[in-house]
């Protein structure tokens, strides 16, 4: 078997890490969303205005909705890890790209990639945006970078499981 040319280990720690913060911040998003515990989370329930995201007096980062305070404190290490992501790709480049990608391949996975690594900012600091606001009308805002992330990150997923069902070239390998 050829030997895969792979990714150093430091950057595949931080590629999975950013995987698995934002499963985790997913998850506590859609724990936000589904809580009965918020008290009128959004737009507000029955006749007053509710908290709403932004907690209308402010947020208190270690405040009474621990959920919301995790999902905050990992956005911040996504930002985090997004930064550290940046500082190493610079430092330690990329491999040269896998032989079995053509050409609009490479292409498309490279504005993917930066697509992704854009979106690792945007998401939080939009979530940060909607909290500092106090104003549930920007929740529109941080929808539309989550979606943009997922349909980004399905197009990623899209082409490495097209190389490994497909292709059978072992393309995920150098990521694992």
């Amino acid at each position: 078997m050829d030997r895969v040319v792979g990714y150093r280990p430091l950057t595949k720690v931080l590629h999975w890490s950013v995987v698995i913060a934002f499963a985790a911040q997913f998850a506590l998003g859609y724990a936000l969303d589904a809580s009965e515990s918020g008290r009128g989370r959004g737009r507000g329930r029955g006749g007053g205005s509710g908290r709403g995201r932004g907690r209308g007096g402010g947020y208190e980062p270690f405040g009474d909705d621990a959920v919301l305070t995790a999902h905050v404190l990992v956005g911040a290490g996504i930002v985090a890890l997004g930064l550290a992501r940046l500082v190493w790709r610079r430092r330690a480049g990329l491999p040269p790209w896998a032989p079995t990608l053509r050409p609009f391949e490479r292409r498309f996975a490279h504005r993917v990639e930066g697509a992704l690594l854009l979106l690792t900012f945007v998401v939080p600091i939009t979530g940060a945006v909607l909290l500092a606001s106090g104003d549930d009308d920007l929740l529109w805002l941080h929808v539309l970078a989550q979606l943009l992330f997922l349909s980004v990150l399905a197009a990623h997923v899209g082409l490495v499981l097209k190389h490994q069902v497909f292709d059978r070239d072992q393309l995920l390998r150098r990521m694992l």
